[in-house]
This record gives structure tokens, C-alpha cells and sequence, in this order.
């Protein structure tokens, strides 16, 4: 395995986390690359693989009184502001910031649903271009994006226009809410580069095909802030780069 150095970062607020993310995802034009700077070049490729983990207590759920469309909805719903799972933090996104060339953009056609009123996925990357958004729920909705280098919207859904198309043609972390529904919640991250991947299954998450160099890899949560790390990934060897992510009583408490 291949040492890696962290450079830790103070993690954020969850809107201050959303703002910040937007430059670290590569949207600035000054500092940071855009989706134009990168090069698919075919090369000698590694495995970056690691696990997103949690220090200290995660946040209680948020757990809100349905008003209105409850025979859908349920009459209750509990927001869980950190998706854990076996210890690790789920539906974080992990990316490789400054890599300049290399495999060819290969993520799957970028879908989120509404059902039972959530948001399925809640986390989407996607290459530049279209997402499609589709609502089998049996009542209006509303889909109303902010975001900091692409337009935003507020579209109207219901069962007579359950399929809409949204443009988003800039690197960028775009949040999507239900204007009708306030818990409904999901995030859009355009990718600058194919090297992204949102951990699952306890944490995970894997990068395949990463060519040798010395790269920054960086991991941002909606409630947990941003953090990055020094890797250096050698041909045919795997590199391991874990995070470790703080809550609000761990930051609270001084935790190291």
C-alpha cells in the first residue's frame, strides 16, 4: 500500500459546506481546473479505495410532522442529517481534484426520482450535461435548484408532467429541494473529472483506472464539511486513503 499525508481542514456548517464545496469541485476559473482542462488519454491505471468514517456521536434524526399529502408522504418523516452504516458515512462524495488526463468519463445517466416523497437517489454525479427527473408520486411537486456555476430552477411536477429534463452544463454541487415537501432533499454534483465516486455499503468507496502521480483527493458530506488528503499513487500498486470525518459535539469538544 502507498502512505498517504493528511492535510486537515476545519469542516463547516451544511450551507457554508454546500458554498465552499462549489470551489473545491473545481468551478473557480482562476485556481481551479474545469471539465474543458481535463484530457481522456489512455495510460497505465491504479485503484484509490478507502473508507469515509465518523468521529464522534452523529447528529439525531430531524423528526418532522407531515401537514399536508400525509396518505403519501406518511405522517411523519425522520431526516437523517448523516447517513451512517456500519460505522461509516454513506453518500459522501470522494474525487481526485487535480488530475489533469486520463480515463474517459464513463458514470451512468444521471436519474433521480421522487417516491413515497424522498428524493431516490439522494446523491448524483454526473458528467456535465442533463439530468432527468422523474415523480411517481401520485401528487404535485416542486424541484427547486440552487447552484453557484449553473442555472437555477424551480420546476412544477405532478402526475400529468412527471418527467423533466435540467441543464447543467458547469462542474458544480447543486442542491435540489421540494418547495412543497421542506424535507425533501438531494444533491446534483456535476463532475470536472471521471475520478468521483459516493461511498456506500459502511463508507467505501473506490476510484479504478487512476494514473501514477501525486495527487490531492478530497471528500465533502452535506452535514460534515470538507476534508482533503495528499496521495501518491504508484503504477499496478493500490493506494489506501481513508477519512475521518468530524461531528458538530467533535468539533465541539476539541477533539483531535
Amino acid at each position: 500500500m502507498t502512505a498517504v499525508r493528511h492535510l486537515p481542514k476545519p469542516m463547516a456548517r451544511v450551507w457554508a459546506a454546500i458554498i465552499v464545496s462549489t470551489v473545491f469541485f473545481g468551478c473557480g476559473r482562476s485556481k481551479e481546473q474545469s471539465a474543458s482542462q481535463y484530457t481522456v488519454q489512455e495510460l497505465p491505471g491504479s485503484v484509490v479505495e478507502g473508507a469515509v468514517q465518523l468521529q464522534g456521536a452523529p447528529p439525531p434524526p430531524k423528526r418532522i410532522h407531515v401537514a399536508q399529502d400525509a396518505d403519501v408522504c406518511g405522517e411523519t418523516r425522520e431526516v437523517y442529517p448523516v447517513r451512517m452504516e456500519n460505522g461509516g458515512v454513506d453518500d459522501a462524495v470522494v474525487w481526485i481534484d487535480d488530475i489533469q488526463r486520463g480515463k474517459a468519463f464513463s458514470f451512468p445517466p444521471a436519474r433521480i426520482d421522487q417516491k413515497n416523497c424522498t428524493y431516490v437517489p439522494h446523491v448524483v454525479v454526473m458528467q456535465a450535461g442533463d439530468v432527468n427527473i422523474t415523480s411517481g408520486d401520485p401528487i404535485p411537486h416542486s424541484v427547486h435548484t440552487r447552484a453557484q456555476h449553473n442555472r437555477d430552477y424551480n420546476e412544477s411536477m405532478s402526475p400529468l408532467q412527471s418527467d423533466i429534463s435540467l441543464s447543467f452544463p458547469q462542474p458544480d454541487v447543486i442542491s435540489i429541494r421540494c418547495d412543497l415537501h421542506g424535507w425533501m432533499q438531494a444533491y446534483v454534483v456535476v463532475a470536472k473529472n471521471p475520478y468521483y465516486a459516493i461511498s456506500e455499503n459502511g463508507g467505501k468507496f473506490k476510484l479504478d483506472g487512476v494514473p501514477k502521480g501525486r495527487y490531492h483527493l478530497k471528500v465533502w458530506s452535506e452535514s460534515l464539511g470538507e476534508s482533503e488528503q495528499e496521495i501518491v499513487v504508484e503504477a499496478g500498486k493500490p493506494t489506501r486513503a481513508d477519512f475521518t470525518l468530524k461531528s458538530q459535539t467533535a468539533q465541539a469538544s476539541g477533539a483531535d
